[in-house]
């Protein structure tokens, strides 16, 4: 029998003790000192989800002080111009460098707004299959035949905005998704306030950014169990903090992502630590970050399993070290490398 040793995530909260494993299951989670040398001591808990990434343009450099409109605003923002250009062979070797990063950062998935259509999602399938794909059409029009032949390959739709596509072709779109048992998500209020309730009536699984949102917009989230996803350090590269305590307080679930690989690393450690300088700097408490880091892409990934460790389930954990007493800013600031166990049933 294996033991991880330090904080574990349960049902019941963060206890101190260990966890005990057999054949790929966990057997059972103790409180206080482990009976055997660990296999890794810290922080315990399921892996990490990424809930918004665009891992595509790992490859792209830029230059500082680019608007969000030159960088990623469709079709002519610089990444765009860039993904259209790129070598499929290329392009999957740069997402699965990606993927490989994300693996060593204690990642289990990343939810990928990917470009390129159907085209692009088939190289992201091939080159990272753990990914969960939220695919972009291409076509100018509404056109029910792409959007199945993304479906056939991808976990969702994942589109820009609002104001970047025919209200219509969104509802559409949409609509289709959910009939094929799959999910739609968008980006909302990163450039500009958005109508909250046009987007809540195309019935997201998730909503990202929200950075210019009012407490109606959010209060409206929360009434709706809409969650929405942040991206700190992409946001502050912009110039732009996304109202986080607001957020909070308003009740709706709230998860983080790291956004565009040529901004940001996908590192949620990294991705955590600013999101807690914000909350800091408008009031909040750091406390508040274990939900969104260690929950909420969960939920929004698995809403009928359960989220934390328990007894019973595939020892597929990672372990996030720290040092001396617990505080979720020691596991942040840590920068030793992470333990994944990924066990392999009936061995």
């Amino acid at each position: 029998m294996d033991v991880l040793n330090g904080t574990v995530l349960t049902e019941d909260g963060l206890i101190n003790g260990y966890v005990c494993i057999e054949k790929g299951v966990v057997m059972s989670i103790e409180e206080g000192a482990p009976p055997r040398p660990p296999l890794a001591t810290g922080l315990i808990v399921p892996p990490l989800v990424n809930s918004h990434t665009h891992c595509a343009d790992a490859g792209l450099k830029i230059s500082p002080g680019m608007t969000i409109e030159e960088l990623v605003a469709p079709p002519n923002g610089l990444k765009h111009v860039y993904l259209r250009g790129l070598d499929d062979r290329v392009l999957e070797n740069d997402i699965r460098k990606y993927a490989d990063i994300s693996h060593g950062n204690g990642i289990g998935t990343f939810i990928d707004f990917r470009e390129g259509g159907e085209r692009g999602c088939r190289v992201l399938r091939k080159a990272a299959p753990s990914s969960m794909i939220f695919g972009r059409p291409v076509s100018k029009e509404y056109d029910p035949e792409e959007i199945s032949r993304i479906l056939d390959v991808a976990d969702g739709i994942g589109i820009s905005g609002i104001s970047d596509m025919d209200h219509r072709y969104i509802e559409k779109a949409a609509d289709q998704t959910r009939e094929r048992g799959k999910m739609f998500a968008v980006h909302s209020s990163e450039r500009a306030r958005e109508d909250i309730d046009l987007i809540l009536s195309f019935d997201p699984a998730f909503i990202v950014h929200m950075t210019e949102a009012t407490d109606s917009d959010l209060l409206k989230c929360a009434e709706s169990e809409v969650p929405i996803v942040v991206c700190a350090r992409s946001n502050l590269y912009f110039n732009r903090a996304p109202p986080l305590k607001r957020m909070l307080d308003s009740g709706v679930d709230v998860a983080i992502g790291t956004d565009n690989a040529m901004l940001c690393e996908p590192d949620m450690r990294v991705e955590a630590s600013a999101f807690i300088d914000i909350l800091l700097s408008q009031g909040g408490s750091a406390d508040d970050i274990v939900d969104p880091l260690l929950k909420n892409g969960r939920k929004i990934l698995y809403p009928h399993n359960k989220i934390p460790v328990s007894v019973g389930m595939a020892a597929d954990l990672t372990v996030l070290p720290f040092s001396g007493e617990f505080s979720i800013k020691k596991v942040l600031q840590n920068r030793d490398p992470v333990f994944r166990n990924e066990p392999k049933r009936g061995e």
